[in-house]
């Protein structure tokens, strides 16, 4: 890429590389919670802005070097090159794959300016995104990107998407006395997969509880239980079934 003409920042190359990937977008919003304090008619007589925190978005197009993205059950401290103060904590990051596309990975975090952690558990970088492994001879050159839900399967239809979400709670310290969050508390980790299959007419919908089997999936698929299941129809369409499932660190024992 080369830039001709007026000095400005263009496209994503600039970005931090929080894990690996064609970066798409990265976004950064500070904020500050609004606190209006009324009199005794009512009227706003004061106005407090305190517990400054931010949010932060990164998507990138998942590609042959994408070999560490985040795990976020072995904690959620994230470091950002761009952000010399303060502490990030993830709160989300999904994989998607879907029919006719090319595979995406995103994280949502919070930035928090007002206190800087270098002990906390930061969060995993071991799973894989490029998997499942796929040759696939209409896409040139066929090894740089994940394309499709090619090398995934399921024994009750063709697979159309899929979508697995990693989700951690935080809950935030009260303000200190000057209007600042000091520290952060992760927890509750879950992990969920929405599923989209082309019905196979002679095979029942995933049942509800059972286990959810995806083959060729990457190891972050396995274990999980479906919570909901469902099937649609649509004119000039044909059958779905639509998979919701769940797994928690508990589950490993199981």
């Amino acid at each position: 890429m080369q830039r001709y003409g007026q000095s400005l920042v263009f496209g994503t190359a600039t970005v931090p590389d929080i894990f690996t990937g064609s970066v798409l977008s990265y976004s950064l919003r500070n904020a500050v919670t609004r606190q209006l304090i009324p009199d005794g008619n009512g009227d706003n007589t004061a106005l407090a802005l305190h517990s400054a925190k931010g949010e932060l978005n990164f998507e990138v197009q998942v590609t042959d070097g994408s070999t560490n993205f985040l795990d976020l059950s072995t904690g959620g401290r994230v470091v950002v090159s761009t952000l010399t103060s303060g502490t990030v904590l993830a709160t989300r990051a999904v994989e998607t794959w879907a029919l006719g596309q090319d595979k995406r990975a995103s994280l949502a975090a919070s930035y928090y300016p007002d206190f800087v952690d270098t002990t906390g558990a930061l969060a995993g970088t071991d799973l894989n995104a490029l998997t499942p492994e796929q040759t696939l001879a209409f896409v040139f050159p066929g090894s740089k990107i994940v394309y499709g839900t090619a090398g995934l399967g399921h024994a009750s239809g063709v697979v159309h998407g899929v979508t697995i979400e990693q989700q951690l709670s935080i809950t935030d310290d009260e303000p200190s006395p000057v209007g600042t969050i000091l520290g952060a508390t992760t927890h509750g980790y879950l992990r969920m997969i929405r599923l989209d299959l082309l019905a196979s007419p002679t095979v029942a919908a995933p049942a509800v509880q059972s286990e959810l089997i995806i083959t060729g999936a990457p190891d972050h698929m396995a274990g999980h239980r479906i919570e909901a299941s469902e099937f649609r129809f649509a004119t000039l369409k044909g059958k779905r079934y639509l998979v919701n499932s769940i797994w928690i660190p508990g589950m490993v024992a199981a």
